[in-house]
């Protein structure tokens, strides 16, 4: 009989044991940020990378993988073929390098970013962005057809210019010239 007791107490040490084990790893998990920064293992080159603050949850269902979103105006504008390095107040990612432009909005333009071992990208707002002569074009000259969701960038949500829905509040510089060759190209690609 004296064995029963000691191997309740026991269970009853390890129940508490566990639990006081679980309240730990919730503490741990609430601090911990639920999606790592991708691992980005291009090798330093010449050009130095832009260090971009992101924010500290991505955003899924935005082309392939995950959409990391910049939150802060990086040091220069972003742009195809940029070398990048992504941070949190938390983290700090390898290098990667902007690919391609995968879904241009409104108020933001998403690249795909290159150099990871599973597929992400990057939204950037449009003003930190630099555009190529066709998504400028398209932008600029299909401006009101573009999704408006997600809304503008906190910097730019209580300017007037960024809250009428009738207005383009962005310039690009296109040359007059290339305008008929942008026109087929953009037709060409959407089948028009």
């Amino acid at each position: 009989m004296p064995v029963e007791p000691k191997k309740r107490m026991c269970r009853a040490n390890v129940a508490r044991n566990s639990t006081t084990l679980v309240t730990s790893k919730r503490i741990a998990a609430k601090k911990r940020q639920p999606y790592p920064l991708p691992s980005l293992p291009l090798p330093p080159a010449l050009e130095t990378a832009v260090s971009v603050t992101v924010l500290p949850l991505p955003t899924v269902g935005n082309g392939r993988g995950l959409t990391w979103t910049v939150d802060d105006r990086p040091a220069e504008q972003l742009q195809k073929g940029k070398r990048i390095t992504m941070r949190t107040d938390t983290q700090t990612s390898g290098i990667g390098r902007l690919s391609a432009i995968s879904d241009l909005r409104r108020h933001w333009v998403t690249f795909t970013v290159a150099g990871a071992t599973q597929p992400f990208n990057l939204r950037v707002p449009i003003p930190w962005a630099s555009l190529e002569d066709l998504e400028s074009y398209t932008h600029q000259h299909h401006y009101f057809d573009l999704p408006n969701l997600p809304p503008p960038h906190r910097f730019y949500a209580d300017r007037p210019a960024f809250l009428d829905d009738k207005e383009n509040p962005y310039e690009f510089d296109i040359n007059e010239d290339d305008i008929p060759s942008l026109t087929n190209r953009l037709d060409s690609i959407t089948n028009v």
